[in-house]
């Protein structure tokens, strides 16, 4: 007798009435009912995907830079950039509906939309941006080149761990000059990025296509720009990899649920709130292999604390939030979480801690400061900076909406959501005890980010793993050109001074070529790309930072004056502080051009040198100081 399910047709009565099917014939099997997705189908996909890479690489190279204006870049993209774009985004989302998930796909459609969307600076000025990045080529080289660490010379060799790194590169590879490592760091950063981000998602969401949209939606609303050439990009990649590892590998509760009567009120609440615990991406290792792992992940812990202050900080909540839902069963890594960063900043950083113990500890408690305060001061400077800052307002007020709704559809569809929404929360923790100002929240911002996208996708797609529907497509889509559109505005619209030029460089380096050994080097404002050489054998000055400064004072020439009083001083101007001063607010409106004229004629100022980039001054000592 031949098995047949329960109420399945005999297999005649299935073809009687197919005229296609001779008597007695099976049905020959289809792509479709094999559910199964045509070569070609994947192969236009590619080649689509292709086509965006070249148009959008191509469509880059032809922005003047010269044209970037208070805006920054999206004034200055031709149309072709925007079709490539597009062109991107349909991709992936026509690759996310196909009847089979193709993960190479979906990889290459990720990195081509990061290219697109994230390399712009690298194509079109061909150098690295902001001058933090020439600050840590040039620390790194300083490193390398004699070996040893000075505390009392800089803060960031209070936490040296990247800076090693990059020298130890410098080092094995014979390359002294790592500007195009610093130039495409952005990309390369964020390719680092997609593996952890993917398996953090899958451990997250209720199924694949899931987590691939969440991750495609970090890609396309991560647009804070701290994945330059930093300790903090750097660390950043390790905090995601090891929150990727721990859920991949050491999930579940850390104690018997049963055992005592808060760990038992504990698991039952969780579970009510979200009882649906995905499995996708679980690995089951060895004692030993997870051993090893263990290990490794006191390292990444380890790595993130010798690098940066404030992401090991950051890591504190988000492995405690995992631990209460259940998915940290390493109950003792929260806490060498805090005993490594704590122990580090008492001990390997005490020459930090003791020249800023005061701005460490004043601001403690006072969220308002933190927060609001903080945020209220980058709602300055020309309108044109007012309107970037608040499109980066929006896109986070955007995100955050749609992951509180995403969080309330998964409590009532049953589908994951505690986890990512305690991870995406944790780092809030850090405001009422990190003074560090505006930069805080943009960091709690990113930190939050790889968890939020997670509930994000919950109200554009299904918990089921079959393919999108049109409309959910349509939607997911839509969504995508907004937060890609928006993060144009939002990344970019400081173009004008967070990049630099050829003729900048130039100035700087006959700078160098020019003043002695130990010289006072002093910028107008805060925003030079210099430093990547000879960090430690000048003194370095600034007259006023690139910060918003209410009712900003005119400069003087005196103030350069008493710098260089007792044995002269090397003034330089660039283009990009006057574009940092206009923006933020620095200086009055005009202020830089009207300093430049004025002092060029005030006795003991010569004009060493100058060009399209900018301007250098020597400023005599002892005779100006008369």
């Amino acid at each position: 007798m031949t098995h047949r399910t329960a109420g399945s047709p005999p297999a005649h009565a299935a073809n009687r009435h197919d005229p296609r099917v001779r008597d007695g014939a099976a049905k020959p099997p289809t792509h479709r009912n094999l559910g199964l997705t045509p070569t070609w189908h994947v192969g236009a996909l590619a080649a689509a995907a292709a086509v965006a890479l070249v148009l959008g690489v191509w469509s880059m190279t032809q922005v003047d830079p010269t044209r970037i204006g208070g805006s920054g870049l999206i004034d200055v993209l031709p149309p072709a950039y925007f079709v490539a774009l597009a062109l991107s985004l349909t991709g992936f989302v026509a690759s996310l509906s196909l009847r089979r998930l193709v993960p190479a796909l979906l990889t290459w459609q990720i990195m081509v939309t990061v290219v697109v969307l994230h390399g712009a600076d690298a194509v079109i000025h061909g150098l690295p941006r902001l001058e933090a990045s020439y600050r840590h080529l040039g620390i790194a080289d300083t490193i390398a080149q004699s070996g040893q660490l000075n505390p009392n010379l800089d803060a960031y060799f209070n936490w040296p761990g990247f800076f090693n790194l990059l020298a130890m590169l410098s080092g094995a590879t014979g390359t002294k000059d790592l500007m195009g490592i610093a130039t495409w760091a952005p990309v390369g950063i964020n390719i680092l990025l997609l593996a952890p981000l993917l398996a953090l998602a899958r451990r997250l969401t209720a199924n694949p296509r899931q987590a691939w949209a969440a991750v495609w939606i970090f890609y396309l609303a991560s647009w804070i720009g701290q994945d330059y050439l930093s300790p903090q990009g750097y660390s950043f990649l390790l905090l995601v990899t090891l929150v990727a590892c721990l859920l991949c590998v050491f999930g579940g509760w850390a104690w018997p649920p049963d055992r005592t009567r808060s760990s038992r009120w504990l698991t039952r609440n969780v579970t009510r709130l979200d009882g649906a615990v995905p499995r996708q991406g679980i690995i089951e290792p060895s004692p030993r292999d997870a051993a090893v792992l263990v290990v490794v992940c006191g390292l990444l812990l380890l790595a993130m604390t010798t690098s940066h202050q404030l992401t090991p900080f950051a890591a504190i909540p988000i492995l405690a939030a995992l631990l209460l839902t259940g998915r940290l069963r390493l109950r003792f890594l929260p806490v060498l979480a805090v005993v490594l960063p704590v122990g580090w900043l008492f001990f390997a950083a005490s020459t930090f801690l003791e020249g800023h113990f005061g701005q460490l500890f004043s601001a403690l408690g006072d969220i308002g400061a933190n927060s609001f305060g903080a945020l209220s001061t980058r709602v300055s400077g020309s309108d044109a900076h007012v309107f970037v800052v608040y499109t980066r307002m929006a896109e986070v007020a955007l995100v955050w909406i749609l992951a509180a709704i995403g969080a309330f559809m998964g409590y009532r569809r049953k589908a994951p959501w505690l986890a990512a929404a305690a991870g995406a929360l944790a780092p809030l923790v850090l405001i009422p005890l990190q003074p560090y100002g505006g930069e805080l929240l943009l960091r709690l911002y990113l930190f939050s980010l790889p968890f939020a996208v997670c509930l994000a996708v919950l109200p554009l797609m299904s918990d089921r793993s079959a393919g999108l529907s049109l409309r959910r497509a349509v939607g997911l889509l839509l969504m995508g050109a907004v937060l890609a559109t928006t993060t144009i505005v939002s990344r970019y619209g400081n173009d004008s001074m967070e990049s630099f030029n050829d003729d900048e460089i130039a100035v700087v380096n006959h700078l160098y070529a020019t003043a002695p050994t130990g010289a006072v080097l002093i910028e107008a404002v805060r925003n030079t790309p210099w430093r990547f050489q000879h960090y430690a054998e000048y003194d370095y000055r600034a007259l006023v930072p690139a910060e918003p400064i209410p009712d900003a004072p005119p400069l003087s020439c005196d103030a350069a004056n008493q710098i260089a009083r007792k044995a002269g001083a090397y003034l330089i101007i660039t283009e990009s502080q006057q574009a940092a001063a206009e923006l933020r607010g620095s200086t009055p409106t005009g202020d830089l051009q009207r300093f430049i004229a004025t002092c060029a004629t005030s006795p003991g100022w010569t004009k060493v040198y100058e060009n399209a980039g900018g301007v250098i001054f020597h400023i005599e000592g002892v005779s100006n100081a008369k």
